[in-house]
């Protein structure tokens, strides 16, 4: 870390509440209301990873195999398909809880800012499954007004054999 530059306590602590805001939105399936803080370029992206010697190289490349490698129109298509009641494996809505930590805020210029976190998040369905996703984020946040949007969000699952479909947004 000696020639990254950590950014001030404010923006870090500000980058931290947007995120721990972001997880209540999703766990509150409060998605239209989530899509609001995407910027137009946002890209999502969650990499298929295998297990290697080196724990460095278990992602394959950017345009390989991935679970998802969206952008903002598709999330809008995915929010309103779930809307539409078509999306079964989301009729009646998961009940999810999310736990964002280890927050590192690096800023990159006055507007941009780099965020690395883990996550755990719980899913339980009907009340007959429940699935447990951890890994770690990378997002790149700019600031909008007062507050922040995300323009880019790398998932790095730690698990490769996954529990279940995934049906949530990570």
């Amino acid at each position: 870390m000696k020639d990254k530059k950590i950014s001030s306590r404010d923006v870090a602590y500000e980058v931290e509440q947007f995120l721990f805001w972001e997880a209540r939105l999703l766990d509150e399936t409060k998605y239209d209301d989530w899509l609001k803080l995407l910027t137009r370029d946002f890209r999502y992206w969650v990499p298929v990873r295998e297990t290697s010697d080196n724990r460095h190289s278990d992602i394959r490349g950017e345009h390989e195999m991935a679970f998802f490698d969206d952008d903002l129109e598709f999330m809008k298509a995915r929010v309103q398909r779930f809307h539409s009641g078509f999306a079964h494996a989301e009729t009646p809505a998961s009940r999810t809880r999310r736990v964002i930590s280890n927050v590192e805020v690096q800023e990159k210029a006055r507007t941009l800012v780099k965020v690395f976190c883990n996550f755990i998040i719980y899913q339980t369905r009907l009340e007959q499954t429940e699935a447990v996703y951890v890994g770690c984020r990378e997002d790149v946040l700019k600031r909008s007004g007062s507050s922040w949007k995300i323009r880019n969000r790398t998932v790095l699952l730690d698990q490769t054999l996954l529990p279940r479909t995934i049906s949530i947004i990570l």
